[in-house]
Formats: C-alpha cells, structure tokens, sequence
C-alpha cells in the first residue's frame, strides 16, 4: 500500500514490480486509470467553488470552465506524462507505441488508397 502512494505521487518503484508498471502505463485501461489519477483529486477543489457567493448556475458555469481545461490538458499530456514513467522506471519509453500502425501495414495501405 505504501509503495502504491509513493508511486501514485510519483515515485520510482523497485526493478520487481516493473512489470506491473509496465501495465499500469500501457497496458489495458491505462488512459483511464491516468485520467483518474489526475482528475479525481482535484474535484474537492472544484467543489468548493459552490461555496461562494452568488447563483447556482454561475458557480456551476465556473467549474465548467475550470474542468474543460484541465481535461483538454491532461489528455493531451497523457503520452509525455506515460512517457516520462516508463523512462523514470528505466524502461523502454517506445513501449508506448507497441499498439502503432508497422511500417508493413502503413505501406499496404499507402499502395491500396494512395499517399496523403
């Protein structure tokens, strides 16, 4: 549990548990779980905006404004951020473009429907 923290708020984790690392950024549901991670602990923060003065609709158009970017960010941050952890552990960072077209496949279809 200790090492899932460290590791949550950044942390290298031991050559055992590559493996699991290697998952968790680029195996099955990791978009998700890094969306999770950096979207779930902010929402108090968001909440607290309806404490302020004024109308429900004008604090709830605030929070909109402050979760669309965010989002946008962190999605098109997800790749450097995944990136920089599978380096951070001393892995390969190309494991991340395992599930890419190969060069085979981008040929074929290149020959089939024409260049771009």
């Amino acid at each position: 549990m200790r090492q899932r923290i460290a590791y949550d708020l950044g942390r290298a984790l031991p050559p055992e548990l590559h493996e699991w690392v290697v998952h968790d950024l680029v195996g099955h549901g990791a978009m998700e779980r890094y969306l999770v991670r950096f979207l779930v602990p902010v929402i108090p923060f968001f909440a607290l905006v309806l404490l302020f003065p004024g109308p429900m609709p004008l604090k709830i158009g605030m929070i909109v404004m402050m979760i669309i970017p965010l989002v946008v960010f962190t999605v098109a941050l997800s790749y450097v951020w995944r990136r920089f952890r599978l380096g951070q552990h001393g892995l390969d960072p190309d494991l991340l473009d395992h599930n890419k077209i190969s060069e085979h496949d981008r040929d074929v279809y290149e020959s089939h429907y024409g260049h771009r």
